[in-house]
């Protein structure tokens, strides 16, 4: 939002949005992808496994996604298939966290491989 000159209120505004950052920044959101060729409910333990492995607790289910959370920090593991590709999500207040949480988990569920 510009105008055509500095004005305190703009100025104020701007300091204190400034200062406000980080508790109005969205959550960092850090993803990672395989393609696969497993079966869907294969994929769903996997995910769950994988969860579970990287230290998320709460583990929720859909027809797709299997999700966990710890602290501030929410992972999914959405298997998609019909296809043939799995995503790995997680998101949180630190983009580098989130990050290396997401290639923990992406890990994780390799070593599931059998």
């Amino acid at each position: 939002m510009r105008s055509g000159g500095f004005q305190v209120g703009g100025i104020l505004a701007f300091a204190i949005l400034g200062l406000a950052h980080e508790a109005l920044a969205g959550p960092a959101v850090a993803t990672r992808w395989q393609q696969t060729d497993m079966t869907q409910d294969e994929c769903l333990k996997r995910a769950e496994d994988a969860i579970s492995r990287t230290g998320f607790e709460n583990l929720e289910r859909t027809g797709q996604s299997r999700y966990g959370s710890v602290a501030d920090y929410t992972a999914a593991v959405r298997c998609i298939t019909g296809n043939g590709i799995v995503f790995f999500i997680v998101s949180g207040p630190s983009l580098a966290q989130a990050n290396g949480m997401a290639g923990i988990l992406f890990q994780n569920f390799d070593a599931g491989k059998k």
